[in-house]
């Protein structure tokens, strides 16, 4: 019992860890890349989750089964994806060439699966026996905190209140659908659809900033 204990609590406080290296390779690459760092910062990003997933006793794979209870959680999770739909309206001409499109489509399509498996499913599920609203609260909290503190190293929009207080709010929509279906399928979609429609990687890169109208 107490081995699970230790191994829970490690898991819980594993966002101090993530957050370390990954602003730790967005500094450093920063020197070489500016704010392409955002590249191997990903990548490193992907790889302390995946590391991390494997790590955990309970299968990713569970967390993808079929959403359950009432569709309204669903669909509120993948409508929290289409905040950003009238910023993409007015800026998809940004996508100016044919590696901007590249790297906006794979950072979209990519990273929720990695996110959403990390910050609702595994830091949830880690934190399930604190409560339902502390364990929703505490990882929605990193999630947006984790964005100036390792992204917002390079993208001047991710240090702003306004992004962080967005990034909070999708968060807690998010961690509500997971408790209340079990599943993060549509979690994960609402997520692409963000990173879609908000030109996610042009924010990486301070072509395109959010918070301006």
């Amino acid at each position: 019992m107490m081995h699970s204990r230790t191994a829970g609590l490690l898991f819980a406080l594993s966002p101090i860890a993530l957050v370390a290296i990954c602003g730790a390779i967005q500094f450093i690459a920063g020197h070489y890349l500016g704010v392409w760092a955002w590249v191997p910062t990903m990548l490193g990003f992907w790889l302390v989750i995946g590391f991390l997933l494997r790590r955990y006793p309970r299968p990713p794979t569970n967390r993808f089964a079929r959403a359950t209870g009432s569709v309204f959680w669903s669909a509120l999770a993948v409508m929290a994806g289409l905040l950003s739909l009238h910023g993409f309206a007015s800026h998809w001409s940004l996508l100016s060439d044919t590696g901007l499109v590249a790297a906006w489509l794979v950072f979209a399509l990519v990273n929720p699966w990695f996110e959403e498996s990390y910050w609702r499913g595994m830091l949830m599920d880690s934190t399930a026996s604190w409560g339902k609203a502390a364990s929703l609260l505490y990882s929605s909290a990193w999630f947006a905190a984790s964005h100036p503190l390792i992204w917002g190293i390079h993208s001047l929009p991710l240090r702003k209140p306004e992004a962080v207080g967005a990034l909070l709010l999708v968060g807690v929509i998010w961690g509500l659908a997971y408790q209340r279906t079990g599943s993060l399928r549509w979690c994960v979609a609402g997520h692409m659809l963000a990173n879609l429609l908000g030109l996610g990687a042009l924010v990486l890169l301070n072509l395109y900033d959010p918070t301006i109208r």
